[in-house]
């Protein structure tokens, strides 16, 4: 994943944000407990995103206890007490995701670049394997999504839905899995989320794949070939784009009705997405954290 569903901060209510803050520092606990130290570093908010939203989509009402952060003891963290399996599900999903972005940073990356995927590949591939173990489903639906994604991207496609279609069917089915999803809400949401993050993450490389003459299908859509740089009005087809991928995740999201944590969740789909379109759209730094 790629760390683009954020909230905002400044927008949220303060037991919301500790909320938030909580589940994710209960989500890198998980991981920890379920994947060993090093899985904790890979920990982003659109993993936390998967918690957050299984959990609004569930019987579960989380319950915070106090602790200390297990890698900086002097850090007061609060930490979930239940909905132990979505977290356990929600580590593995990222285990899953690893594995393939390192996959895919080796066949788009500088050489020095690829140098280092290659040797955190083998750390990645038995993680995987671990995670495949505990939910074989989803490990199968993901692989052979990012096949089907690679695919498409070697085709070279110039249509922004065509490109982004395996990456959010991939999300849709991760969020409904094992959830009774009458109507199929749940997975649509999911779909218009993972379009949107495959839209966010093509729109904030454009400029570095310009350069490097890489796939991008935003610099197909608008023709721009190797060397060219975008003007205001391809960054205005872009944020169109953008926009559309949200406002179909925003009306599947109206049309679920259990959501125990729903403040949370409109803050990061109402003003989160926002924010990140509008920093990445200003060239701002994409691995800026709101916490």
């Amino acid at each position: 994943m790629f760390g683009y569903i954020k909230c905002d901060k400044p927008e949220m209510k303060v037991k919301e944000y500790e909320a938030y803050r909580g589940l994710y520092c209960s989500l890198c606990k998980a991981m920890k407990k379920h994947f060993g130290v090093l899985s904790s570093l890979t920990l982003s908010y659109d993993i936390a995103f998967i918690v957050l939203v299984r959990l609004s989509f569930s019987s579960v009402v989380p319950d915070f206890k106090g602790g200390r952060c297990p890698y900086n003891p002097a850090k007061k963290c609060n930490f979930c007490t239940n909905g132990d399996e979505e977290f356990r599900y929600a580590a593995a999903v990222s285990m899953m995701m690893l594995y393939h972005k390192i996959k895919d940073n080796i066949a788009d990356s500088s050489f020095f670049k690829r140098l280092v995927m290659y040797l955190i590949l083998p750390y990645a591939f038995f993680k995987k394997r671990k995670a495949e173990k505990m939910y074989p489903e989803v490990g199968a639906f993901i692989s052979e999504a990012m096949v089907r994604q690679a695919e498409k991207e070697r085709s070279a496609t110039a249509y922004p839905d065509e490109a982004s279609h395996e990456s959010a069917d991939a999300l849709g089915k991760i969020l409904a899995y094992g959830k009774d999803d009458e109507g199929g809400n749940i997975y649509r949401f999911g779909y218009g989320v993972g379009k949107w993050v495959y839209l966010c993450d093509a729109a904030d490389d454009l400029e570095a794949d310009l350069e490097t003459g890489s796939y991008n299908v935003f610099a197909n859509m608008l023709g721009l070939k190797k060397g060219d740089t975008p003007g205001e009005s391809d960054k205005a087809a872009i944020a169109r784009n953008l926009n559309m991928s949200c406002a179909f995740a925003t009306e599947s999201f109206e049309s679920i009705k259990e959501k125990t944590l729903i403040p949370i969740v409109t803050n990061i789909i109402y003003s989160g997405t926002e924010k990140v379109m509008n920093n990445i759209l200003k060239g701002k730094d994409k691995n800026e954290r709101p916490l």
